[in-house]
């Protein structure tokens, strides 16, 4: 073999085509904010969040109440799901307990919510630990329960969540409804099944 040949060789060895690009091992870029809102309705909160996850635009509405250290009372949707007036978000309430102490709520119990027209609905507790090592609880209404639920805390003042017969949670429902309907605005869907 001559010299020629040899550093020919060792060229073309040393070459990569786009097909043969080595491969990285770095995660997707993280979804950015790209925009967001904020909006309080008597003891309601709603959020709109549009995230670009690299393949598309997604915004996430949430109308919530409670936080700060207390259960919520959440409804979110996104405008990548079917929605309003054909399937209705689902209506959750969720605990989150201090590192090391348990939820009141627990995993497989039974738990029903009551308003103040006396209507109920019941529910069982899904409860775990979160990737930090938090307890957590949550029980939740999916369509098409979740319309039953919406249309009763728009005509009622207040939901209590019951666990082992005792009131866990008070829920005021001032707001609710401009914050529902506010939330599905900026999602791209309507308050019809639920307001009208």
């Amino acid at each position: 073999m001559n010299l020629f040949a040899a550093g020919l060789l060792a060229f073309t060895a040393n070459v990569t085509t786009s097909a043969q690009a080595p491969t990285t091992n770095a995660p997707p870029p993280a979804p950015t904010v790209v925009d967001s809102g904020y909006w309080t309705y008597g003891s309601w909160q709603v959020v709109a969040e549009t995230v670009d996850t690299g393949e598309d635009l997604r915004r996430t509405c949430s109308a919530f109440t409670g936080g700060d250290g207390d259960p919520t009372l959440n409804v979110e949707i996104s405008n990548g799901d079917a929605g309003p007036p054909y399937f209705f978000p689902s209506v959750e309430v969720r605990e989150s307990a201090f590192r090391g102490y348990p939820t009141v709520m627990q995993d497989g119990q039974a738990i029903y919510i009551r308003f103040d027209d006396e209507d109920s609905m019941d529910a069982v507790v899904t409860g775990y630990l979160d990737e930090e090592g938090f307890a957590q609880a949550t029980f939740r209404f999916d369509h098409p329960d979740s319309q039953w639920v919406l249309r009763a805390m728009r005509k009622n003042r207040q939901l209590d969540a019951v666990v082992g017969g005792q009131v866990f949670a008070t829920f005021f429902l001032d707001g609710f409804t401009a914050s529902y309907v506010k939330a599905m605005d900026e999602c791209g869907f309507t308050g019809a099944g639920v307001v009208d």
